[in-house]
């Protein structure tokens, strides 16, 4: 049966292009609707169609946006690509925000065209399939603003990558204080942020992941907050935890770094979906008051914190509190400490804007970050202690 797809373009040579590239397998309809509801009334009197190609110029931009956009929300059956005479990177950009699978270039690699709308309708077909798989999500965050926030979730987020495989990639999504941090940390200078990618939630897939997302040299994917981002960030809550979801269907792990300046009723719908949720506290009192307070406002929201646990930064022997101990005063179970910088191995990772697995290697943190990793993925109450010392030469 043969593929049966629109045109929505001002200049023919589109159609003669598509369709001498693309064989005896495809029909190509050229249409010029005035509007995107006039758009999808021809589309609906057409009956089948299975792709629609629209051309993109700087002139035509919005207009043809807005068509895209209404024809994926109302059609999403429909596989959608961009046209045009370059590939201008802003173009594509947009085209892809608004919902496009693909971006086809005039006159440039005719001879795979056919091969790309084959590509393009079987991406379509397997995207309800890939958004019911669910990867796993893990919460890293603090009853105040902090940086340790986003150091641990970071750590976190690339050793988990380390240890899953390539074809199950890892997120870390910061929506933590300070704004930006994990993208200083990790010395990635976005384009594409989480603004951007919660405002996009409805056109999430695939070929946005690739053609957006922020990636780091490990294989590690970010979505962090503007750095320069003053004040809380404005957008609709209910719209985040949809992108938890949806990127959920599209990675194999997800972290997700916040604090808890966000009214409950949102910390309580990130903790409900996450497997596990980790309360980042050190040894100090006020630490562990703000962490007293936050918890008992939870509860008597009646946020449900059975998956949400305890975990020690900075511990020192001691120093303070007992990780136990403090574990004892919040009421959650433990799951475990980071040991604090035995030099300044921390604050030059994050200055250096480079992992301490790769600053300071040896530093007892990155062995209680992988272990860490390894107790999370692999679904464990609490995570074991790395051996130390001579322990862990003779071990």
């Amino acid at each position: 049966m043969k593929t049966q797809a629109v045109v929505v373009a001002d200049d023919p040579v589109y159609l003669s292009w598509l369709e001498n590239a693309a064989g005896a397998n495809a029909e190509f309809s050229l249409i010029r609707p005035l509007d995107a509801e006039d758009l999808i009334e021809r589309v609906q009197m057409m009956g089948r169609v299975d792709a629609a190609f629209f051309q993109f110029e700087r002139a035509n931009l919005d207009a043809r946006l807005s068509m895209m956009e209404r024809l994926v929300e109302r059609m999403p059956d429909i596989a959608v690509a961009g046209l045009g005479a370059d590939s201008n990177p802003d173009v594509v950009l947009a085209a892809m925000r608004a919902g496009a699978r693909d971006f086809f270039v005039l006159r440039r690699d005719e001879a795979d065209v056919a091969a790309l709308l084959s590509k393009l309708l079987r991406r379509s077909q397997t995207v309800s399939r890939t958004q019911q798989k669910q990867g796993r999500l893990f919460s890293v965050f603090a009853s105040q603003p902090n940086d340790s926030i986003a150091f641990v979730a970071e750590h976190l987020a690339l050793a988990c990558a380390a240890q899953l495989p390539k074809s199950e990639p890892t997120l870390l999504i910061d929506i933590a204080t300070p704004p930006g941090a994990a993208a200083i940390f990790l010395n990635i200078s976005q384009s594409y942020s989480l603004l951007d990618a919660v405002n996009d939630v409805y056109r999430c897939d695939q070929t946005l992941v690739d053609t957006a997302f922020s990636r780091h040299a490990s294989g590690l994917y970010l979505l962090s907050l503007p750095e320069d981002l003053i004040g809380r960030p404005q957008f609709v809550f209910d719209d985040f935890l949809k992108l938890l979801q949806v990127v959920r269907g599209l990675f194999g792990c997800v972290v997700v770094a916040f604090d808890a300046h966000w009214p409950l009723d949102c910390i309580a719908g990130v903790l409900g979906q996450a497997e596990r949720s980790l309360l980042v506290s050190d040894q100090s009192i006020i630490k562990s008051r703000h962490s007293k307070y936050l918890l008992r406002a939870l509860r008597l929201d009646d946020c449900p914190l059975d998956r949400t646990a305890l975990l020690v930064d900075h511990y020192r022997k001691r120093l303070g509190l007992e990780p136990e101990n403090l574990a004892e005063i919040l009421d959650l179970p433990l799951y475990g400490r980071l040991s604090a910088s035995v030099g300044h191995g921390r604050v030059q990772a994050m200055n250096a804007g480079e992992p301490m697995f790769s600053v300071a290697p040896k530093e007892p943190f990155c062995a209680d970050m992988r272990a860490l990793a390894s107790a999370l993925l692999g679904s464990q109450e609490r995570m074991e202690a790395p051996k130390a010392g001579l322990a862990r030469l003779f071990g």
